[in-house]
């Protein structure tokens, strides 16, 4: 990750955040930026979610304030969090100590920041694609608060309507895409040693369209036939309790989570809908024993109900078959509920064995009762600072996280599955030659087992499946000096699934062997300032269409045959972003006003491929995906 030196005051953004925002291509947005770090893949050109070191997005893991969160960035790109709120991200590639659970990929551990205590003062963000506000202030000496909103715009500015169906697609929007995000704090501040908290944050992403006949999807699969839609949200309200008494600290939160997700086509006669209600209790302790030794303990249950109705044709699914798109399953029709109750505990041992040798070491425990599973992590990291320009690391843990929900439940899952586990090895160093400049190279390899294999009814999954991911990172850093700052980095990996019951070993759709991005940001004046970010990466693997069967369900429409399993690659993918911003104030009237411009040359990038089939034939024709043209945006940011 980027080094920087971190502010201690928990009202203020970390410097490492504050070199995040100013990203060119991030549109100010610290969490879209951690795509220029090491390791970190993004699985869609708008961002999404992260794919890290060999691990799929749905492997990951996201804490929000101490508590669990639903996710953190929408579905068309940004993160659910207003800029302004961020204090810092804790991006755990892997492996990360006892205290996290739940996850074989990564940890994104984000912390926002304590409101102020100030005159009240409102904030104003206004782009071509999303606008919001603020509103923050002191209440008597020992309280404050804010809150932020934030909507996306083009869906407000344009009426999809008023634009005429595009008859070479066959496809009209009948809702562009939305989102909408708001997060609230309320601090007191109960002496010098104890805070109160509560908060609430929330996301939503809408779209809809109608699907003619002869568009893309109908020309693979006519049940599509009609309009689509799409529909996610989340909420979460949490109270958090924090004792600072030195050498003792504690924290104990309970917090409340709630997510829906509504998916809709062929005019509604598909459709499933999945409500979770969830809520969390988690308290960690740490004792200072000495300068040199901490010990640290923390316990969390967790109890969520999945209430489901469907109807739709499903087939078990998995990365073992890219036919599972299109070559559905039978009509399926379901209304249930499921509870899930976990329990999670730690302790972890933080000890400077000598001068510039520290040893923390730890163990997870995890009990889940639906799978009827307990399991003891070990964990274990070093740092060995071998003189002040020197510094060796490694880590070593064991990881387990629940199977996703549809592969567990009756009739779709399987509800015997175990839990997939992960063995993490990282081994590393950073050479810093001054105070600005540092080097780090990583070398990481990931052991994975019990990975989850579709197959056949009645099963539907099993654990029959291997992994293994293993990379090489570089990341050289400078930190901000009087006129600029910026980071090179270079990461070599592969990442590969093997199906223990066919025996076939395949590259995993996000294997990327490459990935190399250059940012830099110079000070022009005390109020101009520019920067540039250089991307590329390798294409994303794919499988082949070697030739075509009649569909069963539809008379003269045909279903693809694949050959072998993501034995093709996309064309390698690149792109520079520049940006300039300009700071102003006039008394309490302070601001900034940017300009992005993304993808500066116009490269007609692709970097993933999908296959069309043709219209009164039964033929399909490869086609890379459309990447972001040349697209400049404006942004403008007040605090009065």
């Amino acid at each position: 990750m980027v080094t920087s030196k971190r502010i201690t005051r928990t009202s203020e953004p970390t410097e490492q955040t504050m070199k995040l925002l100013k990203v060119p291509g991030g549109f100010g947005d610290p969490l879209q930026a951690i795509y220029s770090l090491p390791g970190v893949v993004a699985t869609d050109e708008a961002g999404g979610a992260p794919a890290v070191r060999g691990s799929g997005p749905q492997d990951n893991a996201f804490i929000v304030d101490f508590l669990p969160a639903s996710y953190i960035f929408h579905d068309f790109g940004h993160s659910i969090f207003n800029e302004n709120l961020i204090r810092d991200f804790g991006l755990k590639a892997a492996g990360f100590g006892s205290r996290y659970g739940r996850a074989t990929g990564a940890v994104f551990d984000v912390s926002l920041r304590d409101p102020r205590i100030q005159p009240l003062r409102t904030t104003i963000d206004a782009s071509i694609l999303r606008a919001g506000a603020m509103i923050e202030g002191g209440v008597g000496k020992n309280q404050s608060f804010y809150v932020a909103a934030r909507s996306s715009v083009i869906d407000k500015l344009l009426d999809a309507s008023d634009y005429e169906p595009d008859e070479e697609d066959d496809l009209s929007f009948d809702q562009f895409p939305k989102d909408h995000d708001y997060q609230m704090k309320y601090l007191w501040r109960l002496g010098s040693r104890h805070r109160l908290e509560a908060s609430a944050i929330g996301a939503r992403d809408e779209a809809a369209a109608t699907f003619g006949a002869r568009s893309d999807d109908a020309l693979l699969d006519p049940g599509t036939v009609g309009r689509a839609s799409i529909d996610r949200e989340f909420s979460s309200q949490a109270v958090r309790w924090i004792f600072d008494g030195g050498a003792h600290r504690l924290q104990t939160a309970l917090g409340h989570l709630g997510e829906s997700r509504l998916n809709k086509q062929g005019n509604g006669a598909e459709f499933l809908d999945i409500d979770t209600d969830e809520w969390t209790f988690r308290s960690q302790y740490d004792y200072r024993l000495s300068s040199a030794h901490t010990l640290s303990a923390g316990v969390e249950y967790r109890r969520s109900t999945h209430d489901y109705g469907l109807r739709l044709r499903y087939r078990s699914c998995t990365s073992f078959s890219p036919e599972c798109e299109t070559d559905k399953g039978e009509m399926t029709e379901l209304d249930d509920e499921q509870e899930i109750e976990t329990a999670d505990a730690y302790v972890e041992d933080i000890w400077t064995l000598a001068p510039g040798v520290t040893l923390t070491s730890g163990v997870h425990f995890a009990r889940n009762e639906y799978l009827d599973e307990s399991h003891a992590e070990p964990r274990i990291a070093a740092r060995w600072q071998l003189s002040p320009a020197l510094e060796l690391h490694a880590s070593w843990g064991r990881y387990h996280q629940l199977p996703e929900i549809e592969q567990i439940v009756p009739v779709f899952g399987n509800p015997t599955l175990a839990s997939p586990e992960a063995m993490h090895y990282v081994f590393g160093g950073t050479i810093r030659p001054d105070e600005l400049w540092s080097i780090t190279a990583d070398v990481y390899y990931k052991d994975l087992r019990n990975v989850v294999v579709d197959v056949p009814e009645p099963t539907m999954y099993v654990n029959a499946a291997t992994g293994k991911a293993y990379g090489a990172e570089l990341l050289v850093n400078r930190d901000a000096g009087e006129r600029w700052y910026g980071w090179l980095s270079v990461s070599a990996s592969k990442t590969e699934r093997r199906n223990e019951l066919t025996g076939e070993s395949i590259p995993f759709d996000y294997d990327v062997p490459v990935v190399a991005n250059l940012v830099l940001n110079y000070r022009i004046s005390s109020r101009w300032e520019a920067g540039l970010r250089w991307n590329l990466r390798s294409g994303m693997p794919y499988s082949p269409i070697i030739g075509n069967k009649p569909n069963p369900d539809y008379p003269g429409y045909y279903l693809p045959v694949y050959g072998e399993l993501n034995s093709e690659r996309a064309k390698p993918y690149h792109r520079l972003d520049l940006r300039i911003e300009h700071t102003f104030d006039y008394g309490r009237v302070e601001g900034s006003y940017y300009l992005d411009i993304i993808n500066a040359y116009a490269r007609k990038n692709g970097g993933a491929v999908r296959y069309e089939a043709t219209e009164g034939s039964s033929n399909y024709r490869l086609e890379e995906e459309e990447g972001l043209p040349f697209f400049p945006s404006f942004g403008v940011k007040i605090t009065f």
